[in-house]
């Protein structure tokens, strides 16, 4: 898979205001390196659920930082109905809600269950990065997008991968050029480390019964 592609065209559909789109393309950026990052899976096979997330785990430096910063997304579990999540203990984190809601229900062509859509941040004067959590529901900041995308940018077996020239990641008021971080995972993660210093494990309580 063009990895690089799916980059652009997920950067492309959010400048379009098409967040549904952008994320199709922002999972299958994670599709591809996943698969790449599994030395016993054909490049051109997609990774299954477990492949996904375990490569999206591996990342939560990067994710959350990016994505959903201030939460330990290592402990933290939500209160969503997710098939066959893969989280120790049993129960979704934020790789599993991935998978189970957005990747697998833009990759069948599904309609977005309700209470799920992305929250509009990007694009507002503000830093801030929203989420809107109910007993069976989570709405996930549209920034969720910049970090899946980040975490394949910065995944060492993309190295050699392009966007169009300008195409970019912005974080804490910083400019990174993409087509200059491909493969640069450990770097990154030094970039992202003062985000990660303070993060909150979320205890949603009875809402997990």
């Amino acid at each position: 898979m063009d990895v690089g592609r799916s980059v652009t065209k997920t950067i492309d559909e959010i400048e379009n205001g098409d967040l549904e789109s952008a994320m199709l393309h922002a999972c299958n950026a994670v599709d591809g390196t996943a698969a790449k990052a599994q030395p016993s899976t054909p490049s051109s096979t997609r990774p299954s659920n477990k492949q996904f997330t375990e490569f999206l785990r591996g990342n939560y430096a990067i994710l959350g930082a990016t994505g959903m910063p201030g939460i330990n997304l290592n402990e933290t579990r939500f209160p969503v109905d997710v098939e066959r999540p893969k989280a120790p203990g049993g129960q979704p984190d934020l790789a599993d809600v991935l998978y189970g809601i957005h990747r697998c229900t833009h990759g069948h062509g599904a309609e977005m269950p309700k209470g799920f859509e992305l929250i509009p941040d990007f694009g507002s004067d503000s830093r801030i990065t929203s989420a809107l959590i109910e007993r069976g529901r989570i709405r996930l900041s549209d920034r969720i997008l910049f970090g899946l995308l980040a975490v394949a940018i910065m995944a060492p077996e993309n190295i050699g991968q392009q966007t169009p020239s300008g195409y970019h990641l912005t974080l804490a008021g910083v400019t990174y050029q993409i087509n200059d971080w491909w493969g640069k995972r450990v770097e990154f993660e030094e970039v992202c480390k003062p985000l990660n210093a303070v993060q909150v494990t979320m205890d949603f309580g009875d809402w997990m019964t």
